[in-house]
């Protein structure tokens, strides 16, 4: 039986298109793949008939095509490219800006058409957004891969691809196998519960039962029931004895989230419990041994607590063993496209939808957005832009404004400045020609040289951006 593909060796492959009377410029193509930050496979043809091989053979995600002064051909490849492969994503390169080369790369289903004559820097970050959105879509095939075929279960997988990540899984990874107590410190939405199971799951406890309950979710009286248990008749309507969740997770993990609101009056009871891995249920009087190990979560820097009289600093120092703390997700870029996509398939599943992958433009938006509410945010707004998606992709249009316009604000800061300044970046007597034409560098510059993203924002077709920028 074959392995199923890795998700973490995963790379983003790429075609190169160029014939032979083009391939000499098509080195620069190379290069800036060669200097690229993702893991990417190329390879470089120069037939139509190699090109349909390799796609046929071996699943693409991204497509560079280096057009001839004749462009018929290239043209005549991406339509039996596309009608082979729906989600193969095509780039196109021109020597020199044709306005009716690029309305027709367009209406044929071109991601991108970019310029051979760019400066690297800006060709590099052009080329590397077309990457991560092949990367993304190829991710997001594997991933369905596996989940049918292994039966993955998707909200246990951690994503660490950033540093500040990969620090926290390094700790988690070592912490696990240990009986020592945990704390996971971090804001609300972060993932502390999906990391509490994970640590779970990679302990000698994996087999055994694996509990959850929110401190903050439940008056003090009914948590500490919920937690130590209670006899028959311990107080009103406490009709018949009920065991505890720490007596039934005996042999495996409790996680108490939010144990920053946890009353005083539990904390006492808690502290005593770690001390003596024993306990009496509410009205009872005969000692309870249990071996639980415990995990902890707070979404509040505990020891502020502590110095405001709010936490008490001998349960502080029992829980504060080996703490760990998990990035917002605004910390966490890398691990967006990834999140996404294990995010999407997910939602696709409970939604009983077919598998969607990000468009255009949606993926730049989601790295720009702060993200206040972390990884529930983003699963709220994955789940909305399935359901209000028309085609087989999620697409800018379908994000809420606020995230659909966050890579569009990210380089505004220089347009903001005509408010903070006195003077326009032209002459009192310049002609209007002369206007839009520094208003169109400036937009230019505001989405990192991405003519399709500047035309947008202009609210003009791109190809009448392309013939503005070839008159000036």
């Amino acid at each position: 039986m074959t392995d199923s593909p890795s998700v973490e060796t995963h790379a983003a492959r790429v075609l190169i298109f160029a014939p032979e009377a083009v391939q000499g410029i098509a080195k620069k193509l190379t290069q800036v793949l060669a200097a690229s930050p993702i893991l990417i496979e190329w390879e470089l043809v120069g037939d139509a008939q190699s090109a349909l091989f390799r796609l046929a053979n071996q699943p693409h995600g991204l497509l560079l095509i280096v057009v001839e002064a004749d462009p018929t051909s290239a043209f005549a490849l991406w339509a039996r490219c596309r009608s082979k492969a729906a989600d193969l994503l095509g780039v196109m390169f021109l020597a020199e800006p044709k306005a009716a080369t690029v309305r027709q790369a367009y209406q044929a289903g071109i991601a991108d058409v970019l310029l051979l004559g760019d400066d690297t820097p800006v060709l590099s970050d052009l080329l590397e957004q077309a990457l991560r959105r092949a990367e993304h879509t190829q991710r997001v095939n594997l991933l369905d891969y596996r989940a049918r075929q292994e039966g993955l279960d998707l909200t246990l997988q951690p994503v660490a691809q950033s540093r500040a990540m990969r620090h926290a899984l390094n700790l988690i990874h070592k912490v696990a196998p240990t009986p020592l107590p945990v704390l996971i410190v971090g804001e609300t939405g972060t993932g502390k519960s999906v990391l509490a199971r994970y640590i779970h799951l990679k302990s000698q406890r994996a087999e055994r039962t694996f509990l959850t309950i929110n401190c903050g979710a439940l008056t003090p009286s009914l948590l500490e029931s919920e937690l130590f248990g209670h006899e028959k008749g311990a107080f009103t309507g406490a009709n018949a004895r009920r065991v505890g969740l720490l007596e039934v997770a005996d042999g495996g993990t409790l996680f108490l989230d939010e144990i920053n609101s946890a009353p005083m009056d539990l904390q006492v009871r808690l502290l005593q419990f770690i001390q003596e891995k024993r306990f009496l249920r509410v009205g009872g009087n005969q000692p309870i041994n249990v071996d639980v190990r415990l995990i902890f979560a707070s979404n509040k820097p505990l020891l502020d607590l502590v110095n405001q009289g709010q936490f008490r600093e001998d349960l502080f120092y029992r829980i504060n063993v080996f703490p760990v703390e998990i990035p917002p997700l605004r910390a966490r870029v890398d691990d967006i496209a990834q999140i996404a996509g294990q995010t999407l398939l997910r939602a696709c599943s409970q939604l009983n939808m077919p598998v969607k992958p990000c468009g255009p433009g949606v993926l730049e938006a989601v790295r720009c957005y702060p993200w206040p509410g972390n990884l529930r945010e983003l699963d709220n707004v994955i789940q909305r832009g399935l359901i209000v998606s028309q085609g087989e992709r999620v697409e800018l249009a379908d994000l809420p404004l606020e995230i659909s316009s966050a890579s569009r604000n990210s380089g505004a800061t220089f347009v903001d400045a005509f408010a903070e300044t006195a003077a326009f970046p032209w002459r009192p007597d310049a002609r209007l020609d002369e206007v839009e034409q520094v208003w169109i560098q400036y937009v230019l510059k505001a989405c990192n040289g991405n003519r399709t993203h500047a035309a947008r924002q202009l609210g003009i077709d791109p190809s009448t951006l392309w013939r503005k920028l070839k008159e000036a």
